[in-house]
Order: structure tokens, then sequence, then C-alpha cells
């Protein structure tokens, strides 16, 4: 009995396996732009002269404008299908990544990593969940759990790619060209665009069945007017509870992850050791993606919800309790807060489409994702408030990280295990 029903949970068909391997490359090329904050900014500075920390500030306001362009861009998939916004943002990655290898001032660049910036947030949290939502309703944990191996993936393998590409541009007589290493991603943003004009957006599209089951062939999918505008959205204590859920969530991963090296370097190891573990860390995220889409099949979106906020939270205080005394235990810690970066992309649409339904998600995603953005964005700010005032004292920044991660927790119990009937809908507002 067991053995049956774990071959039909992992039972996509060929179509939705393609699906799962589409929206793991939309995951991939999308988390570069938060994954090359790493190294893009070093290498221009060192290359350009300007100023690395200036440039930092380019990406902060690029997800700024990321929390508009997902909102209008949510509300253009929820009216006319996701196929053809992924084509023209996957488009506008390429060139983007193209014009700030090109750049020749401050400005230019900053006007195109803010760009890059922003349509790598409608791509990374609006295109992959509007695609996974249409096509796992009900399969939706475990399906997540591998196409979000695409996040991890790409956090292991962009920044080393691109410094890569970058030293191998050098010769006796000519300095490293950052054109050529910008260029090599662009191209890989326009090949999956490419891919994106045979993907179906749905699976009635595609002649097969959700989940890869034929009792949903009559499932709906949202189009046209949706009862779920932005008014009822905003007006739904749901909403906010899982944007604040998981907007807390991303401030205490995006600060985890964007010091993470310089973390490493505080608690005594050199900065190649540090480098190398964040890469360990990374790969471990590819399992974590599978693991939290398992939890989340077997347990529920709620419970797994629940459980990720708790780890995250005893992660960071127990981190924080011997950052700088015991290197062999900080060690252990960062690499098992490694199977938290695949989770956080998988749980949060599993969540929107629990609490709304499938085929509500891409109005309900349109609104809770700009809120989300916005909450993530605001972790530069923080990072900098708290180490600015603490002298780069990263054992306090993992204390605030844990009590944002222990609020979420909290605020994870009054989210609801129940899908709400939409608006016009039986039970509904």
């Amino acid at each position: 009995m067991k053995e049956n029903k774990s071959k039909g949970m992992n039972n996509f068909g060929p179509k939705g396996w393609w699906i799962i391997i589409f929206v793991g490359l939309l995951y991939v090329i999308s988390s570069n732009t938060v994954d090359l904050v790493n190294v893009i900014p070093d290498l221009f500075g060192a290359v350009k002269g300007w100023d690395p920390n200036k440039l930092l500030v380019f990406n902060s306001v690029g997800g700024w404008v990321g929390v508009v362009l997902t909102l209008v861009v949510g509300r253009w998939i929820a009216a006319k299908g996701v196929r053809i916004p992924t084509i023209l943002m996957l488009l506008l990655c390429g060139v983007f990544f193209v014009l700030v290898g090109a750049s020749s001032s401050v400005a230019m660049y900053g006007l195109f990593i803010v760009l890059l910036t922003a349509v790598g947030n409608v791509l990374n949290l609006v295109s992959t969940n509007t695609y996974m939502s249409n096509w796992f309703p009900r399969k939706k944990g475990i399906a997540l759990g591998w196409a979000t191996m695409g996040a991890p993936i790409s956090s292991a393998v962009a920044p080393a790619l691109f410094v890569g590409a970058f030293r191998a541009t050098a010769g006796p007589d000519s300095p490293p060209n950052l054109l050529v290493p910008c260029l090599i991603f662009g191209i890989i943003s326009i090949v999956i665009m490419v891919l994106a004009f045979i993907t179906k957006a749905t699976p009635k599209d595609a002649g097969a069945y959700p989940d890869n089951d034929p009792a949903l062939a009559d499932m709906k999918f949202e189009e046209g007017k949706s009862p779920w505008t932005v008014g009822k959205l905003l007006a739904c204590k749901q909403t906010w509870i899982v944007s604040l859920v998981f907007g807390l969530l991303f401030i205490a991963l995006v600060c985890t992850m964007t010091y993470f090296i310089p973390r490493m370097v505080a608690a005594g190891f050199t900065q190649d050791e540090g480098t190398m573990w964040l890469t360990v860390a990374s790969l471990l995220g590819i399992v974590g993606s599978y693991l939290w889409g398992l939890i989340d099949q077997k347990l529920g979106t709620k419970k797994a919800v629940m459980i990720f906020a708790g780890y995250m939270a005893v992660m960071q205080f127990l981190l924080a309790a011997v950052m700088g005394v015991n290197q062999t235990i900080t060690l252990i810690l960062v690499i098992l807060l490694g199977i938290l970066i695949g989770g956080i992309c998988n749980l949060l649409p599993s969540m929107v489409i629990s609490i709304f339904g499938g085929p509500h998600f891409a109005s309900a995603n349109s609104v809770v994702t700009p809120i989300v953005v916005a909450l993530r964005t605001a972790a530069f700010i923080i990072m900098g408030i708290i180490l600015g005032a603490t002298n780069n004292n990263f054992g306090t920044l993992s204390i605030f990280l844990g009590v944002f991660a222990t609020a979420a927790f909290v605020l994870s119990f009054l989210l609801t295990d129940k899908e709400i009937p939409a608006p016009g809908e039986k039970g509904g507002r």
C-alpha cells in the first residue's frame, strides 16, 4: 500500500516532469540576480574603480521596483495567463544581463541592475509559482520540492561560473572582461525563453491532466475577471498573515546567505573556507528542497511552515550562542542552515494554494508576492542597521534573525489549513 502511494506521489507523467524541469530552470536564472550580488559589485569595483558598497544600493532599489512590477505582472498573469508575460520577462532578463556587462558608468550600471533585479523577482516568485499551481494543485508539495532545487543549484554554481568566466577572459596583455560573464548569463536567459515558447501553461493546453490525474480533467483555471480583486485580497486577514510569515522568514534567510562568508570569517575560518562551505550548504539545499516538499505532502503545508519557522529560529539562536566560541559547532549549524535554502521557495506558493485554491492562485499570488518582496528587500536595510550599530557583530545579527523567525513561527499558528471560498462562491464573502 505504502509503495503504491509513494509511486503515485512522484508520478507526474512526462509532460508534468517537463514542467518541473522548466520551472527549475526558471529558478536557476531568476535566483542568479540574488546569488550574483556576492560577486558582481566587487568585480565591477575592482575593474572600474567604483565603490562596491555604493553599487549594492542598486540591488535594494531593484527590490523595491520589483514590488511594483510583481503586482503589475501578477495581475496581468491572472487575467491573461502566465506564458506570454514569462517569455517577455526572460527576454528582458537576457537583455539586462548584457547591458549590465556593457555598462560604462555607475548610472548605466545602476539602471540596468535595478531592472534586472526587478525582473528576477517576477520570474522567481510569480512565473514559477503560477506554472506549478496550474499543473500540480494536489501534489504541489512534492512537485515544488523537485522544482525548487533550481534555487540552491544557482547558489552553488552561479557565482563560481561568473567568476570563472571573468578570469578566463584575462590575457597576458589584457585585463579581464566583465561583458563576457554577463553575456553568458544573458544567453542562458534567452535559451530558457525559447523553451518557454514550447512549454504549455496548463495541462489542458498540453493535452495532459493536473497532477497527471484524469480525475482532475475538468479543473478550471482562472483567466479574466477574478472574484479575488486586489481590494478583497487586501481586506482578507489570511493575505496579511501568510505575507508576514514568509516576509519575516525571507528576511532571516536573505540576511544569513548574504553574510554567509563574512560570518564564517568572523568565526575564524578563512575566506576560501567560507566560500567552500557556502557551496556545500547550497548543495545541501538541493536535498532540503525535496525534504520540505516531502514534509509538506505528508504532514500538510501549515505544519510544514511551522516546522520550517521553528527550525530557522532554533538554528539562529544556537548560532548566536556559539559564534566565535566553537568552530566545529558553528560549522555544523551553518551547514544545517543549508537545508532551509530551497524550502522557502517551496512552501510560499504551496501555502497560498492551500489558502486560496489552485484556480485562484494567480490573483492571490499577485498581491501576496509584492508584500513578501517588500519585506525581503527590507533585509538589506535591517542588516545595515544591526551590523552598523554593533560593529559587525554577527552573533547579535543572529539573535535578531532568531526573533524574526520566532515571530513567523507564532504567526504561522494563525494560518488556515482549509481553503477560503472565493467571493461569490458558497461560504465566500
